[in-house]
């Protein structure tokens, strides 16, 4: 078997070969949903291995700061010892085309657009608090053929409020409005805990939690997670491509490194469009196959580091939105005078994935270019760009998919269990969301393993 990278924290002088390749678990990916897995697995006297492809815990997040309706991200940070402090957001936010926004953060619109977007906000805000999230399909007869552009559209959303919802949409799903149906855009709203609130989740708001570091929030949540797991549990470099379910109490997970891992559960804890990579024996059922034509979305980021804040200094919070380009996005992403000053930029969509076809150079001078477009200023050069990996955005499930989802709930295919963001009811895509699938899946696995005297009473 091909070496295994481990954590940092894993115990000098012990020989990768030596590692274990057996659990009565095995969770794939290394995100929160995963990490917050293994941990609750452990904490219940579960034996557990983490696999993750990439060659360190985690990747960037669109997510450096959290809202106080993130409860779970707040409590377990603290519960990790994590120094988290109260971040006042200052200046107004931009939205390209036309400039600062007012000060309660409603975008400076003409008379006849204010208009259009105050409905298509308390609207879609009104719709979305009416899906019930156990049973989306029962608003399939209105909304099932429709797209999120064609529902605003329905609302008397003018050409400016359209653009706007898109934005919405290529931030949330790297889609643009017109590829996500109604029903999937007013779903995931539900689930965080409506539009406003939705919107809320993409860094907005004059008020936000951070965790105090140079290294940004829900990394460290990661690896502050990680470090609590105990040592060699988790395997860096390792890319699931087959799990197969060779009998009901064993799965054989197979890494395209050459690892041949034996458990009796495993739980896919990637974002759902990365599980369509797994080969998995047998097949997924009826249920899950709308997993397959579910379009793909696009996300990719950029951050533009700077010696001075200029945004602060022209009255601006850092945050915008994008309607004429690649970049739907743009945040404040400092964390202290010795690291700099930084805006994220979001990359997203079909217009994303053409400029990442580009030679890097030009790709660079675009988003630099567009965020000038977007606060409708001169901006001073970076010192510093930097381009995060891509990102697995939520997936936007198709109409047709919804009925089943609503009957199939996620639940475990056999010995394979499901963790992702996308699997949750709350914050579904984020950080949030991520927690809450990670705690549910974790106890669904130790029922699983372990059931009570009711539920073997219930076998008989």
């Amino acid at each position: 078997m091909a070496a295994v990278q481990e954590m940092a924290y894993r115990p000098r002088g012990v020989p990768s070969r030596h590692a274990a390749t057996s659990a009565e678990v095995i969770v794939v990916g290394g995100g929160l949903s995963g990490l917050a897995a293994a941990y609750e697995l452990q904490q219940a006297g579960a034996s557990c291995l983490l696999l993750e492809r990439r060659e360190r815990i985690g990747g960037w997040s669109t997510e450096d700061s959290f809202s106080d309706a993130h409860v779970r991200v707040l409590e377990l940070a603290r519960s990790l010892g994590l120094d988290i402090q109260r971040h006042l957001v200052s200046g107004r936010d931009a939205v390209e085309g036309l400039g600062a926004s007012h000060a309660d953060g409603t975008p400076s619109l003409s008379e006849d657009d204010l208009r259009s977007y105050t409905r298509i906000v308390d609207n879609i805000e009104e719709l979305s608090q009416r899906v019930d999230v156990n049973h989306p399909a029962q608003m399939l007869p209105n909304y099932g053929a429709m797209s999120a552009h064609e529902l605003v559209v329905s609302h008397g959303a003018t050409p400016s409020v359209q653009k706007l919802a898109s934005a919405w949409t290529y931030a949330l799903f790297g889609l643009s409005a017109r590829e996500v149906g109604a029903l999937s855009f007013l779903l995931h709203c539900k689930c965080s805990g409506g539009l406003v609130r939705a919107l809320e989740g993409l860094g907005s708001g004059s008020s936000r939690w951070r965790i105090a570091g140079s290294a940004g929030a829900e990394q460290q949540l990661r690896e502050a997670l990680a470090a609590q797991l105990r040592p060699g549990t988790v395997r860096l470099g390792e890319a699931v491509e087959r799990v197969d379910q060779t009998s009901e109490s064993r799965c054989i997970v197979s890494t395209k490194s050459g690892g041949v891992f034996q458990c009796a559960k495993v739980v896919l804890a990637s974002a759902a469009a990365q599980c369509r990579d797994v080969e998995l024996a047998p097949l997924l059922s009826e249920g899950k196959q709308w997993l397959a034509s579910a379009p793909s979305g696009f996300l990719a980021a950029v951050r533009l580091s700077y010696e001075q804040p200029w945004w602060q200094e022209r009255g601006l919070s850092g945050w915008g939105i994008g309607v004429d380009g690649p970049v739907c996005l743009v945040k404040d992403t400092s964390r202290d005078e010795e690291e700099g000053y930084s805006l994220t930029c979001i990359v997203a969509g079909e217009p994303g994935r053409e400029l990442w076809r580009w030679e890097v150079a030009d790709r660079q001078a675009c988003v630099v270019k567009h965020v000038e477009s977007i606060f409708g200023c001169d901006v001073p050069a970076p010192f510093s760009i930097v381009e995060l990996e891509q990102q697995a955005p939520s997936l936007a499930v198709p109409a047709a998919g919804l009925r089943a989802l609503e009957e199939d709930q996620w639940r475990p295919e056999g010995n394979v269990f499901f963790a992702g963001g996308e699997t949750g009811f709350v914050w579904r895509g984020h950080v949030e969301g991520a927690l809450a699938a990670g705690s549910r899946v974790a106890d669904e696995v130790v029922r699983a393993i372990s059931p009570s005297a009711d539920e073997l009473l219930s076998r008989l």
